[in-house]
C-alpha cells in the first residue's frame, strides 16, 4: 500500500535555535518529512531565518538540496557565497562545511532536503538551547 505524507508550513513546530557568543547565528527549524513520517530513503527539514541572521556554520553527513521558499539566501561554501532568490535550487555536497545567511529585508524560508533519512549535522559550535553540536534534522 501506498502512502502520501502531506505537511505545510504552518503545521510544523518549529523549534528556536542560536549559537552563544555569535548574535547573527539564530534559526528556527521544522523536521518536515523522515523516518517518522514513513520516508525510508531521503528526509526533510524546514528552516526560517530573520533578516541579517543566518544558520551556523556546519557539515551534514548527507548530500543537501536548498529550496528558497520565501525571502532570498546567501549559500557560502568553501568561502564561496552565492545569492538564491525565492525559488532558486542549490546542492551542498556530503560532509562540505556551509553555512545559510539571510541577507534579505525579510524573513528566508527555505527546506533541506537530503539524500538520506538518516541525517546528522555537525555544527563548528555547540547549538543551543542543547548546547549539542551533532543534532538530526529529519524527523
Amino acid at each position: 500500500m501506498t502512502v502520501m505524507s502531506v505537511l505545510t508550513p504552518h503545521k510544523l513546530a518549529f523549534s528556536e535555535a542560536w549559537i552563544e557568543g555569535e548574535p547573527d547565528a539564530r534559526w528556527r527549524s521544522a523536521s518536515a518529512l523522515g523516518p517518522g513520517s514513513g520516508a525510508s530513503d531521503s528526509g526533510c527539514s524546514v528552516l526560517e531565518v530573520e533578516p541579517g541572521c543566518r544558520l551556523g556554520r556546519h557539515i551534514d553527513s548527507a548530500e543537501e538540496t536548498v529550496v528558497v521558499l520565501e525571502g532570498q539566501a546567501e549559500v557560502v561554501i568553501e568561502g564561496t557565497a552565492e545569492r538564491l532568490p525565492c525559488g532558486a535550487l542549490a546542492l551542498v555536497p556530503k560532509e562540505v562545511p556551509h553555512e545559510i545567511r539571510n541577507p534579505g529585508p525579510s524573513v528566508m524560508r527555505f527546506v533541506a532536503f537530503y539524500a538520506e533519512a538518516d541525517v546528522v549535522s555537525t555544527y563548528d559550535q555547540p547549538v543551543q538551547p542543547s548546547g549539542e553540536q551533532k543534532r538530526s534534522p529529519v524527523g
